[in-house]
């Protein structure tokens, strides 16, 4: 990650300042960290949803795949933005698809009921401003 920016910061300063702002001084051992720690977090809630079975759980861990899915458009669409390559461009292009179908999937399966989805969507984007915030540590 340290490496795309610092190849491409005079690029980000000035085509995108506030996104500059954003992810000037973030640290390789900083971003793994967060990266890391929102792996925990999905993964507890997916283990919640199987341990617990119940319809609440089940819908909480949607929403947080739903966030998850919606992450990989964003790095999809900074490519786009940007017209490079960016770290996360690869995985997301892979996982997409196959969130999609597993998206599609679940919500014949399970009876949606949306406040209990934005639950998991609320974890994750909390969880998301919390990781971005780990990404400037320094360890």
């Amino acid at each position: 990650m340290r490496i795309f920016l610092d190849r491409n910061e005079d690029m980000l300063q000035r085509r995108f300042p506030k996104i500059h702002r954003l992810f000037h001084g973030i640290t390789n051992e900083g971003f793994a960290l967060a990266v890391a720690e929102e792996f925990v977090v999905f993964t507890i809630i997916a283990l919640l949803a199987l341990w617990i079975d119940n319809q609440f759980v089940w819908n909480v861990w949607l929403g947080a795949f739903i966030g998850l899915t919606f992450h990989y458009v964003v790095h999809i669409g900074q490519a786009i933005v940007l017209m490079k390559y960016i770290p996360a461009l690869a995985t997301s292009i892979i996982c997409l698809p196959i969130s999609i179908y597993i998206l599609k999937q679940c919500i014949m399966m399970l009876t949606v009921d949306i406040w209990q989805m934005i639950v998991g969507v609320v974890i994750v984007a909390v969880n998301l401003v919390c990781a971005h915030k780990m990404t400037k540590w320094r360890l």
